[in-house]
């Protein structure tokens, strides 16, 4: 088998532990010819990863700290100008477990030749990422519909309050359905061929980070291509996103309690651009599901004196909104 495949990833700060086990699992697949490392000013001695991969691990330093919308914008213009087939984007704090990233090629050898190479990507299973398909939620109501707010749409308050029933509750599967077909989904785990990364063009670097894998991978599905979740290709998370369901109640208490101001500002200013000028379908229900978001969100923010947070975050959208987008003077990275 020859190695067709680059895999792009991206690290800051330090955090060359993770890396190092996300490029030696990588690298041990047949798959593997090469990695390419975007450092976002890391403070890690990556010069260190070309001894112990000799020939195989490029590293591209940027001076500063651009956030991933950049970075990975970089990084996949590099393996392209590198002459890629094959592009596998990660985060530097996934791995593949065993056989993930051939259960991978597998899959996206099938849809190429369904839809064509421009037109097929599949992405790993990332469980806590991926949290309702993992709980067993039907994939109806476990991705986003279209015009919601920050994933609210009035028509899922039915599902929502009977899931949290004691007879609604999902059942988790030992087996998740095999595949999934997502509208858009994360960096992290995307495998295309060259050709549907040069279709869809380079992520948007105003978007800085949070939200603009959102948008970028939405292009996907937007010009007649898909995206499917392989569930039989499990990465593993070496460290848990600030914003995982499992580390609050509700989408509510994540942006209200979350330790970041950073994080919430610009999650909650890009989720909201996405949300009116990339997802939202009739005005009207986008506007009615913002309007019952935010009147939640005031009230769980009443009720756990974050007012602080609320002000942050109503401020954020409204920048979102106004497609006020970069890197904003209070939040540099």
């Amino acid at each position: 088998m020859n190695a067709t495949t680059t895999l792009v990833t991206l690290t800051y700060g330090d955090r060359i532990d993770y890396l190092k086990a996300l490029i030696s699992r990588s690298l041990g697949s047949p798959h593997i010819a090469r990695v390419i490392v975007v450092s976002n000013a890391s403070r890690s001695n990556l010069h260190s990863l070309h001894s112990q991969w000799p020939g195989q691990v490029e590293l591209v330093e940027l001076p500063a700290n651009t956030g991933s919308a950049h970075g990975y914008k970089v990084g996949i213009q590099a393996a392209l100008d590198r002459g890629a087939e094959h592009i596998w984007l990660m985060d530097d704090d996934n791995a593949p477990t065993l056989g993930a990233i051939e259960a991978l090629h597998q899959r996206l050898a099938e849809s190429q030749a369904e839809v064509g190479q421009e037109n097929a990507a599949v992405i790993g299973f990332r469980p806590t990422h991926q949290a309702d398909i993992a709980a067993g939620v039907p994939r109806a109501f476990a991705v986003q519909w279209r015009s919601s707010c920050f994933g609210f749409h009035i028509a899922q308050l039915p599902y929502k309050v009977w899931r949290r029933l004691p007879f609604g509750r999902p059942r988790p599967k030992a087996h998740p359905v095999p595949l999934v077909k997502l509208p858009f989904t994360t960096y992290g785990g995307l495998l295309a061929h060259a050709s549907l990364f040069r279709k869809i063009g380079l992520p948007l670097s105003a978007l800085v980070l949070y939200a603009d894998d959102t948008e970028y991978t939405r292009r996907i599905t937007a010009k007649g291509g898909c995206i499917t979740l392989v569930t039989g290709a499990l990465l593993d998370d070496l460290e848990a996103s600030w914003n995982i369901k499992a580390r609050s109640n509700n989408i509510y208490e994540a942006f209200l309690l979350g330790n970041s101001d950073l994080r919430a500002y610009y999650t909650a200013r890009n989720q909201a651009w996405f949300d009116k000028y990339v997802w939202a379908g009739p005005a009207w229900l986008y506007r009615l599901n913002r309007a019952l978001f935010l009147f939640l969100l005031r009230q769980v923010a009443r009720r756990k004196g974050t007012g602080h947070r609320l002000a942050l975050i109503e401020q954020a959208i409204r920048d979102g909104e106004a497609g006020r987008l970069g890197m904003h003077e209070a939040f540099p990275l």
